[in-house]
């Protein structure tokens, strides 16, 4: 037996118990109660059958009743003893129903409610190993689950074909599959129905995939085409460095993925793999790797490194308020994000010092100073002018996108006094 068959088992074994020691102890409490009713009702009749007679016999003494009348008298009196006084047993007969019936009750409703209660307040899963692995994350992807979900999709985007969504999943299946043809086909499908760069940009790996890992051709033609309309789309800088890499062009590699490294915020996950590319491409290039300090201050916090946090002495503070155009009011949700940064005037993208918030706190008065840099080594103090800027992000996602709106002001000192107004008021170009 299964531990799940055991449990039931054992459950059901102690409901049966308690129903039985109930049933002992109701039959116990009411049998003699009924006993010793039936009891004192007869000796009630015979104690009022007693009484009437002695009066029948006072009245033929003092000669108010002859003889006749009081046999007639003393006849009626015996019938009407024998009809009122229940037959025996029957009392118990009937008091006994009454306890059966609320013990068949008791049977039925112990176990609903127990098991009721377990269904609210237990693991009801728990009785499904294969669900208690799910709910776990335990279940494994095998490529046998893979096939099965890509024949269940395949067929239910026969029956709506102009699911974009639904073929991008059904590429990405089949890429895990290593089905690069059946993925191409998908992905080409949706693509027709609506243009993604991302999903290009996946569709060039995929042709990449077919040719042994080789961007020549399509794979390079479609990247370009994403950088052209894009160029600080991070999906495709990402992939034309390692185009560039495979290729043995490590230069170009390098300059797509510095470029990536100015998008990300230092604190971003994806910075530690990323640097660790850009470090190939630079021992490749016979250049030093990126400075430790960097790196360190990039890594999770589980590789053991815990940056100290930046102190602020007030000289580099900027001040200011972000506010929202009356005129974009319905094209944003209160709970969009709001970033509001300074970044050097010339040189790195990157924030310099960082403070966020939401779209319902605005106008919303802030403060940048070394005390919120990402990167100790990069401060505000550190450099002569800077750029202030403020961006709805509808993602939240630290990268600009298409659908942001933006505001900036600049180039300004560290350590202004003036305090800075933004209206974010348009939308930023892609």
């Amino acid at each position: 037996m299964n531990p799940v068959q055991i449990f039931l088992l054992l459950g059901l074994t102690l409901t049966v118990l308690v129903v039985a020691v109930l049933w002992r102890a109701l039959w116990i409490a009411t049998r003699p109660q009924q006993v010793g009713q039936e009891r004192d009702n007869v000796l009630s009749h015979v104690a009022v059958y007693k009484e009437q007679v002695a009066e029948l016999e006072r009245e033929v003494a003092q000669g108010t009743l002859d003889q006749a009348g009081f046999d007639l008298s003393h006849e009626e009196l015996t019938q009407r003893l024998m009809e009122d006084a229940p037959p025996p047993h029957s009392t118990v007969q009937a008091e006994l129903k009454r306890p059966k019936l609320l013990m068949a009750a008791l049977a039925l409703a112990i176990p609903l409610m127990a098991f009721s209660l377990y269904f609210v307040v237990g693991t009801p899963i728990a009785l499904d190993p294969q669900l208690a692995s799910q709910a776990n994350g335990e279940e494994q992807i095998t490529p046998e689950k893979l096939a099965t979900m890509a024949e269940q999709l395949g067929q239910r985007l026969e029956k709506e074909p102009d699911n974009a969504e639904g073929w991008v999943m059904l590429g990405r299946i089949q890429r895990a599959l290593a089905h690069y043809d059946e993925a191409d086909a998908a992905l080409q499908k949706a693509l027709s129905l609506a243009r993604n760069d991302d999903v290009l940009i996946e569709r060039a790996e995929v042709l990449a995939q077919k040719n042994n890992g080789v961007f020549k051709g399509e794979p390079w033609a479609i990247i370009l085409s994403v950088l052209k309309a894009d160029p600080r789309n991070g999906n495709a800088l990402l992939l034309a460095g390692s185009a560039a890499f495979s290729e043995g062009r490590f230069k170009e590699s390098l300059a797509y993925w510095e470029k990536v490294r100015g998008l990300l915020p230092p604190a971003s996950p994806d910075m530690p793999a990323l640097l660790d590319a850009i470090d190939k491409a630079r021992e490749r290039l016979g250049l030093p790797p990126v400075a430790p300090a960097t790196s360190t201050a990039n890594t999770p916090a589980s590789a053991g490194a815990v940056p100290s946090k930046p102190v602020s002495d007030g000289t580099e503070r900027l001040t200011g308020r972000v506010s929202l155009d009356p005129a974009l009011a319905a094209q944003v949700s209160p709970k969009d994000t709001v970033f509001i940064y300074a970044n050097a005037a010339e040189g790195p993208r990157m924030p310099l010092a960082i403070v966020r918030t939401t779209v319902d706190k605005l106008p919303y008065d802030f403060v940048l100073d070394d005390s919120l840099a990402m990167n100790p080594q990069m401060k505000l103090s550190q450099v002569k002018s800077v750029m202030v800027r403020a961006r709805i992000s509808k993602t939240g996602n630290a990268m600009p996108q298409a659908g942001d709106f933006g505001a900036s002001v600049g180039p300004i000192t560290p350590g202004s006094a003036d305090k800075l107004q933004l209206t974010i008021s348009q939308a930023l170009k892609p």
